[in-house]
């Protein structure tokens, strides 16, 4: 079996379309396989949909070069590869469970078209159990030894992801059968040998030694995913809490998270305060978990106060606003900068920026918004969110200012002339992304997150 030829399903989406030109880099021909037909020809044309550094260097390269290319045809997709990853959205419903509906209807066209042997590899986050159902859905038309399922869960980075995929810290590789993980380890080889150079994406790695491949059960795998998620948003939420307390005696949080990050047993990786943990994973993966716990009889009360600690801090926001503008923010126009859930993305999935613009609008507020990237016709989400160019505007007549996201651009901005031109000169950052000693010194009022530098 030559595994080189590849389908990915879901291949329109961030991440099928990270794993796509990830492959097709690595040597692979891939074909990636999408239900929006305005998406595909967006692909097949060299425009990528999302915002993610690299991706359209990669994307136009491996199109160029003929490793990859973009079709709606699931049927002829599957028949010219020999393994097929599955990387199909998998969004959290109200309850905090996950919807299984695309990852079970790309099985069902999967059963459809399975004629010989081929290894289906689960990129999607999906909970301990849904191979099984998956493979109820293949073996309903499909000869048992047909395929073989692998988890291999993701570890991307919005931001970062092509760096993610071409230099993990990790592989992971869940499965039962050893001829299958013997093949996705040689489809992973060029990477995990560290043989790889990839023109335009940075090597932030150095050394000889291989990257490490843990080889598991596909429950572990899964498990594995969800519980490094559910650790770095355990991670932030204590923080988050230490800075809390941080601001009630006078200490700085940064000073204290650094001072922690030089015990080796802790680091400094996910140890900045700020607005909480938001985006499509965390708190989705974090969700996830706790209602795998509670089905399976166990109480996960730690992994609930994570979350419930992440709402506090959104609320925590807001409430300096009320404190600074002296409780009743009714009318009060707030100025806005950054809405996605984190610089160098242009997702505003589960933003906890636009969580505060509407605890903001719940108030009483009139908000106006900034953000490098994100344009107007994306904010449906919220019609009172009224969208300005610059940050500028945003600011205008403001009685305070909120720094939701930490983009670059912020730091640059002439806050001489916002100041100039609020109503109150009042700046909350939530990212703690200023000097807090410069904007005083400007005359604002000035409040991060976990220092009481109030003036």
């Amino acid at each position: 079996m030559n595994p080189s030829k590849i389908c990915v399903i879901g291949g329109g989406g961030f991440v099928g379309l990270v794993t796509s030109l990830g492959l097709s880099e690595i040597g692979h021909e891939v074909i990636s396989v999408d239900v929006d037909p305005n998406k595909i020809d967006q692909l097949n044309a060299g425009k990528s949909p999302i915002y993610e550094y690299g991706v359209d260097l990669v994307l136009n390269r491996n199109l160029h070069n003929g490793r990859l290319k973009f079709s709606t045809d699931l049927q002829s997709s599957v028949k010219s590869s020999r393994v097929v990853f599955v990387t199909v959205g998998t969004p959290s419903l109200e309850s905090g469970q996950i919807d299984l509906s695309q990852v079970i209807e790309a099985s069902n066209q999967l059963s459809i078209c399975l004629d010989e042997y081929r290894i289906i590899v689960i990129k999607s986050t999906v909970p301990v159990g849904t191979t099984d159902l998956i493979k109820g859905i293949l073996d309903k038309k499909s000869h048992q030894d047909c395929f073989d399922i692998v988890s291999n869960p993701e570890f991307l980075r919005e931001g970062n992801a092509l760096k993610d995929f071409f230099f993990p810290s990790r592989i992971v590789l869940g499965g039962d059968s050893n001829g299958a993980l013997s093949i996705m380890k040689s489809i992973y080889e060029p990477i995990i040998d560290r043989s790889l150079f990839v023109d335009g994406i940075e090597n932030p790695q150095s050394g000889s030694t291989p990257i490490p491949v843990i080889q598991t059960d596909i429950a572990s795998a899964q498990i594995i995913k969800y519980a490094s998620n559910a650790f770095l948003a355990t991670r932030i939420s204590f923080i988050n809490e230490i800075s809390g307390i941080c601001e009630q005696v006078n200490a700085d949080i940064k000073k204290v998270a650094n001072g922690m990050g030089y015990d080796p047993r802790i680091g400094h990786s996910y140890l900045e305060a700020g607005l909480g943990f938001g985006g499509p994973c965390l708190e989705k993966d974090l969700n996830a978990l706790i209602n795998t716990a509670h089905q399976n009889g166990y109480d996960a009360a730690f992994l609930q106060a994570v979350l419930e600690r992440n709402d506090k801090q959104v609320r925590s926001v807001v409430n300096k606003v009320e404190r600074l503008l002296s409780a009743d923010i009714s009318n009060r126009t707030i100025g806005i900068l950054g809405l996605t859930f984190k610089p160098g993305t242009s997702d505003i999935r589960n933003s906890l920026s636009i969580r505060v613009i509407r605890e903001l609008h719940k108030r009483g507020a009139v908000v106006r918004a900034y953000d490098p990237v994100v344009k107007h016709e994306t904010l449906e989400l919220d019609s009172n969110i009224n969208h300005c160019d610059s940050a500028y505007a945003a600011a205008k007549n403001a009685d305070s200012l909120l720094i939701l996201t930490g983009w670059e651009e912020f730091l640059h901005l002439d806050y001489q002339r916002i100041y100039s031109n609020m109503s109150n000169p009042i700046i909350i950052d939530s990212q703690n992304l200023l000097t807090p000693s410069d904007m005083i010194e400007l005359g604002f009022t000035y409040t991060g997150i976990g220092a009481n530098t109030l003036k």
